[in-house]
């Protein structure tokens, strides 16, 4: 389920969809733009089982958008029909706590500024200067316990102290 037509769904959907043909045992079956909110995402969902009953899972490229797939999933009774959540923020790790999502890319936010700072310092030494900024990324699933993501959510925000 793509968010809006635009970068975020080229970089997050098309190449998840690449990597997928690649792996091969997964096969599309929908593909379903979004105006980037729970909402639509929800009602996309819906529109989705209308064709096509037989979906073991759903892959979101957001928060919102794995939110409003959850919901439609809970008020189908599809809970066995596997939903991604994108970021691991509070709300995501609630979900992930609760079984409600099944699994999580989480940034380790705190990185990504610390690589920015150094881009900044790069600059003023008239150095060359990266033109990609990421922080690591680690995957969580409902398995996980609340123990490490508990530990991973302070290794995220370490220095904002979030």
């Amino acid at each position: 389920m793509y968010y809006s037509p635009g970068y975020v769904s080229e970089v997050r959907g098309d190449t998840f969809i690449r990597e997928l043909k690649h792996q091969g045992g997964y096969e599309l079956k929908r593909a379903y733009f979004t105006h980037a909110n729970r909402e639509s995402a929800y009602k996309a969902t819906l529109s989705m089982f209308e064709r096509e009953q037989k979906l073991d899972f759903i892959y979101a490229c957001s928060t919102d958008i794995a939110f409003g797939v959850f919901d439609a999933l809970r008020d189908l009774g599809k809970d066995q029909v596997v939903v991604n959540g994108w970021g691991g923020g509070d709300a995501e790790l609630e979900a992930l706590k609760a079984g409600e999502l099944d699994f999580t890319v989480m940034r380790m936010a705190d990185d990504t500024g610390i690589a920015m700072a150094e881009a900044i310092k790069l600059d003023m030494e008239d150095r060359e200067v990266p033109r990609v900024y990421s922080g690591d990324f680690k995957l969580l699933t409902k398995q996980d316990s609340a123990e490490r993501i508990n530990q991973l959510q302070q290794r995220a925000f370490r220095y904002s102290d979030r």
